[in-house]
């Protein structure tokens, strides 16, 4: 059955791309294993993020990439172009990026506040000015260099425009504005999650960029956005209650020791953040009739 939400209204028709690519192929090992649907091929662009969220049946959830990779890579870097090209290949929904900003004013995607463990560069990312990026390399998981060098905002949104949804991590170094104004001369504002950690965060984002979604702390919960739940959100009624009242809800994939079944969690949430997203299609959990009554609400 399709989420029924009070706030769901007439939004472009414009169609979701990429839904499951891998689905098309024949399944990994790991694939065959793991809780995925095997989806139909993609119409050839993305709907709006809302749009794509308020379709969604009972029993799935789009997957969220953290930090813009598979943590299995080991020979990728995250928060890279080459990590989110390798994700919109696969056939993975959502990246969660992590976005920094420089002394100069650019804003990159880069978790760590300094340089030094994970690239070539020196000291932190805050005194680094654009210039110094041609002259660093990201580090792969396994500490090996890379052909990648930090990307730039604008950059990475250019390579995941019309492809994948990305969730915005503002790290301490990052301005809000700026970052916004990225994301809106790209034409992206259907495309993106913005992540508040607090009830101020969340009033700042709502101040300065209303149209975009924005995931939010329980206790700055709204209406036509998304609440952060993590390992929680199958737990008891939070999540049911959340979603009756017209919003969506994310949860955690990732400590076997925390975390419910797997039918559980796509019950439970909207988007499911993993590290390793390569385990499951891009949207966990759709399969039978659901497949095309969840294309169809797409096009309504």
């Amino acid at each position: 059955m399709i989420r029924q939400r009070k706030f769901k209204a007439s939004i472009s028709t414009v169609v979701l791309a990429a839904i499951c690519a891998a689905g098309c192929k024949a399944p990994t090992p790991l694939e065959a294993t793991s809780q995925t649907a095997d989806i139909a091929a993609p119409p050839p662009k993305l709907a709006p993020i809302r749009k794509a969220l308020s379709c969604l049946p009972e029993s799935a959830a789009i997957i969220a990439a953290h930090r813009g990779t598979d943590e299995r890579w080991r020979d990728i870097a995250e928060n890279s172009i080459s990590g989110l090209k390798a994700l919109i290949d696969h056939g993975t929904l959502m990246a969660e990026i992590d976005v920094a900003g420089l002394k100069d004013g650019s804003h990159i995607t880069f978790h760590d506040g300094v340089w030094d463990d994970i690239s070539t560069g020196r000291g932190p990312i805050a005194s680094s000015q654009k210039s110094d990026l041609e002259k660093i390399l990201l580090k792969s998981r396994d500490g090996k260099l890379t052909a990648d060098r930090p990307p730039l905002l604008t950059d990475m949104l250019a390579a995941a425009k019309g492809k994948i949804y990305i969730e915005v991590d503002f790290k301490s170094s990052a301005k809000y504005r700026p970052v916004i104004k990225a994301i809106r001369d790209a034409d992206m504002a259907d495309q993106v999650l913005l992540i508040a950690y607090s009830s101020g965060q969340a009033q700042q984002l709502e101040r300065l960029a209303p149209e975009m979604l924005r995931s939010n702390p329980p206790d700055a919960a709204k209406k036509d956005h998304a609440v952060w739940l993590g390992y929680e959100v199958a737990n008891g009624s939070t999540a049911a209650r959340l979603r009756d009242s017209g919003h969506y809800t994310i949860g955690r994939i990732g400590d076997p020791r925390r975390q419910p079944p797997m039918r559980a969690l796509q019950s439970a949430a909207d988007i499911l953040v993993t590290d390793q997203a390569e385990r499951y299609n891009g949207i966990a959990g759709l399969k039978g009739g659901a497949k095309a009554e969840y294309q169809a609400c797409l096009l309504e």
